[in-house]
């Protein structure tokens, strides 16, 4: 025997339908709040999806919906397969809003670094600019200076600095401050030069003050003297400058006590020299001499002096300066 399907309409007779309304009126008596709860989470879906949310709102929703379907009692399997459902979409909807924000945040990241790097190309190029630029008055000044160059060995000391050297000088102002000037000697000029000046009381006062307190740093006091100064360039002595080239560097304050000493130190392309410096205040007038000893070997044995003209114990001073360095090299 054949069976056949009933349709739906049929299976209750003409009470059919009134059977699965009076159902479902029952069904949205018991469960209106979920079946409303549920009805709102769809449409949300939709709009999230076409319009991700931050990462954590999706999140958010599914543990509200976990905890309302916790509450739910006598569900049946559709209504089990529904919330599953609803918790998958959201799941979903939070995974792409995951995957959004790191993309988001790895093109920021590369926008970041390339503006960056266009502005550190900005700044390459600024310099690259300005490095041309000082090449081009280097090289204006090396071929007017190229003219008077007779021999190659002169063009290399042109470019190092030669048996050139630079020394430091003190003059008393009305304001009980020195200013302190640096001087070129010699016929080629001098680039980069670099000055460390010891003040030799201030050292002293420095270590004075550590002994006191030895848990300080020791090298600061050690460095408390110390005066830093760079010359990016000196021309040389010439017929049109026969004194050198003359440049202030600052000023500097009277010591304490009516003598000073201070040793400086030079570098430069063409070596290291050293300078000894003397002040004294002699009836309220001050008087300085000095020594200068290299760049060369021969102007270690001989070193440069020089005295206040009126200040001739100076000379006798400077002059012992590098006599027992003088006598260990001979």
């Amino acid at each position: 025997m054949l069976l056949t399907r009933v349709p739906l309409w049929k299976r209750r007779g003409g009470s059919a339908f009134a059977h699965y309304s009076v159902t479902v009126r029952a069904h949205l008596r018991r469960h209106w709040f979920f079946d409303l709860v549920q009805f709102a989470a769809i449409p949300l879906i939709f709009v999230w999806w076409h319009n991700l949310p931050s990462p954590g709102f999706a999140i958010g929703v599914l543990a509200v919906l976990a905890a309302v379907m916790s509450v739910q009692s006598d569900m049946r399997g559709w209504q089990r397969a529904a919330w599953i459902l609803l918790f998958g979409a959201f799941l979903a909807v939070e995974f792409r809003a995951i995957t959004k924000d790191r993309v988001d945040a790895a093109l920021a990241d590369a926008e970041k670094r390339a503006s960056e790097n266009a502005q550190f190309l900005t700044i390459i190029k600024g310099l690259i600019d300005s490095n041309q630029q000082s090449q081009k008055q280097f090289q204006a000044t090396m071929s007017g200076l190229n003219t008077t160059v007779d021999r190659v060995g002169d063009s290399i000391k042109t470019q190092t600095g030669g048996d050139s050297f630079a020394f430091v000088t003190f003059t008393p102002q009305p304001n009980q401050q020195f200013i302190v000037a640096i001087t070129s000697r010699g016929r080629y000029p001098l680039r980069e030069v670099r000055i460390t000046m010891v003040d030799e009381e201030r050292r002293l006062q420095a270590m004075q003050e550590f002994n006191k307190h030895p848990e300080g740093n020791w090298i600061a006091a050690i460095q408390a003297g110390d005066t830093y100064f760079q010359v990016p360039y000196l021309r040389p002595q010439s017929p049109e400058g026969p004194s050198g080239d003359v440049q202030m560097l600052g000023s500097y304050p009277f010591g304490a006590k009516d003598s000073n000493d201070f040793t400086i130190a030079f570098s430069s392309f063409n070596g290291y020299w050293n300078e000894r410096l003397h002040l004294r205040r002699i009836d309220g007038k001050w008087h300085q001499s000095l020594s200068v000893m290299g760049p060369t070997a021969k102007q270690v044995l001989h070193p440069f002096i020089y005295s206040d003209p009126d200040y001739p114990e100076g000379k006798v001073l400077a002059e012992k300066d590098w006599v027992p360095i003088a006598k260990k090299r001979r």
